[in-house]
């Protein structure tokens, strides 16, 4: 015979109210829906990345490089979606922002993935901007 302790309920309800700190957070279905992914979007020749809420894939089906543009989020409409685009291809794919990536300017408008499948941009709408919160191998100028 083993010593089983007994099983302890969580102190968070996941039906009801949270506190932390004695704070109540609540979260309506426009909260929780946030994260939610829209839709996915495989972009095979230039042209415009339509996805502001989910994954867009950059594979041409033939060899060259895709030069894709990507337009502004809605400012409050679109806040805190989240966008990733993936290099499905071995290719210098180009992706160009509307107005530069997090209202950095002339010098932080384009994105440049290094040729390798796998590169990645990952990108968060905030009050009409794109900001990078990460990268793999993708340069921006």
């Amino acid at each position: 015979m083993g010593f089983y302790p007994k099983k302890q309920l969580s102190a968070v309800d996941l039906r009801g109210t949270v506190s932390i700190g004695g704070v109540a957070l609540t979260a309506g279905a426009v909260d929780l829906n946030r994260t939610d992914v829209e839709a996915a979007q495989t972009l095979v020749a230039d042209g415009a990345i339509t996805v502001k809420n989910g994954v867009c894939v950059i594979a041409k089906t033939v060899a060259g490089v895709v030069n894709a543009t990507l337009a502004d989020p809605v400012a409050t409409t679109d806040d805190f979606k989240r966008l990733t685009i993936i290099n499905g291809q071995a290719q210098l794919n180009v992706i160009t922002s509307a107005s530069a990536f997090g209202n950095g300017g002339a010098g932080e408008d384009v994105a440049t993935m290094s040729a390798t499948v796998g590169d990645t941009l990952n990108l968060m709408a905030y009050q009409g901007k794109w900001y990078i919160t990460g990268a793999h191998q993708a340069t921006i100028a």
